[in-house]
């Protein structure tokens, strides 16, 4: 299937050799904005292709990360195979890897080996601690970086354990980061001429996300503790039930707080001790604005209570939405947030864009699906180092090409 060709990137060739989530996140944000983005895979894929669930052989996990991108499969233990990767890079704009520590130096792949061949390669890694520091060397992923950024000793209720997130929050802030750096790093080639190495580490981004704890540690000396998922600084700000579903509030100023003290039939409670500065509420959360919004959500319908704290109160506010919901919503679909793509074999599937800003022209869009496993390797090598149709095919008789076009579910 043909990828399409819309954004502001299109004409930019990036190569990646990324598996997991904020490598090939970044690599879906890049193919969002109109890049050609090339995927090389080893003999099995992306490990995410057999991470389910699965329609047709296709990961859903697969799929929502490397949408919009070309797809090349080659066995990277063979000399040839690094040499055709190093071939495709000499001819590239732009390079991103977030192998384990030490695999793409074992490779040939790494920066100083690729600037050799192509002097203005903008070279990127993407790591759980970065390719420098003391620990740098060691093997990391998403809920290590939370652990050890502190997330998870502020996440949870307080009388329980420290509590992770849930979702790889870590890895797809670190890919947007990535993202980022390569197009900083980008702009200033275009500018002067000159490539560089872009280094990013996940467990640095984890620390950044936290807010303001680091100031809050060392200006007052206050660690950040667990608050049940509702700030400590101000509220109401969690998320409430109602009769038939959940609901988040976020209130930020005393302002807002009385507009929310009018909607639940508690005026009077703007000026009330405990009640009337956000520090208060914060503080007595557990003891006093909790328990008011959940005996007031009682018997109410969630949509209902949304109605009136946004439409009516002008206080920010939203149903908890479950991902079907997500996938048909309107204003979503409107802003091409949530789109449909047509797999080769999945059939359509509703996918995220990746690239959350809207630009008014050229438009950043969904490229097109996901590829199966090697699925371009006849084009990308003719169109870019000019093989012919008998050297590919020796290439798949020797078994440094491979081709995968008829996935099965993994048992």
């Amino acid at each position: 299937m043909k990828l399409q060709a819309q954004g502001p990137l299109v004409g930019v060739r990036v190569l990646e050799i990324c598996e997991g989530q904020e490598g090939p996140y970044c690599g879906a944000i890049l193919s969002d904005l109109g890049a050609e983005v090339i995927k090389v895979e080893n003999l099995e894929g992306d490990y995410t292709r057999k991470l389910g669930p699965f329609k047709q052989g296709e990961s859903a996990y697969y799929i929502s990360y490397n949408r919009g991108k070309k797809g090349i499969a080659l066995d990277l233990s063979k000399k040839k195979a690094c040499e055709i990767v190093k071939d495709l890079a000499a001819k590239s704009d732009i390079f991103i890897e977030n192998l384990e520590p030490g695999a793409i130096e074992a490779l040939g792949l790494n920066y100083d080996v690729l600037k050799e061949v192509n002097p203005g390669i903008v070279y990127g890694s993407v790591s759980c601690y970065g390719r420098t520091g003391p620990i740098s060397k060691y093997p990391g992923n998403d809920i290590v970086a939370e652990a050890m950024g502190g997330h998870t000793s502020a996440n949870g209720w307080p009388d329980g354990p420290p509590e992770p997130l849930g979702i790889a929050v870590s890895s797809h802030c670190s890919g947007a980061e990535f993202a980022w750096g390569i197009l900083c790093a980008y702009l200033h080639r275009m500018l002067t001429g000159h490539g560089q190495y872009v280094d990013v580490s996940v467990s640095d981004k984890n620390i950044s996300v936290t807010e303001n704890v680091l100031a809050l540690a060392t200006m007052v000396n206050v660690t950040r503790g667990r608050s049940g998922g509702h700030h400590p600084i101000v509220g109401p700000y969690g998320v409430y039930m109602a009769v038939d579903g959940a609901y988040a509030i976020g209130c930020g100023t005393n302002e807002m707080w009385g507009r929310i003290a009018t909607a639940v039939g508690r005026p009077e409670l703007l000026t009330a001790e405990g009640w009337a500065t956000n520090l208060d509420r914060g503080k007595n959360r557990l003891t006093h604005m909790i328990p008011l919004l959940t005996e007031w959500g009682k018997g109410k319908k969630r949509d209902d209570i949304v109605r009136l704290m946004r439409d009516e109160s002008n206080v920010p506010c939203g149903a908890c939405a479950t991902h079907k919901e997500v996938q048909k919503d309107a204003h979503y679909r409107a802003r091409g947030t949530v789109v449909d793509i047509v797999q080769p074999k999945a059939g359509k599937v509703s996918v995220a864009s990746a690239y959350a800003n809207k630009m008014s022209d050229p438009r950043p869009m969904v490229q097109g699906p996901a590829p199966l496993l090697g699925e371009h390797n006849e084009e990308i090598l003719q169109s870019i180092i000019c093989m012919t149709s008998e050297e590919i095919a020796k290439l798949h008789k020797q078994g440094i090409l491979v081709q995968d076009l008829e996935p099965k579910q993994p048992t």
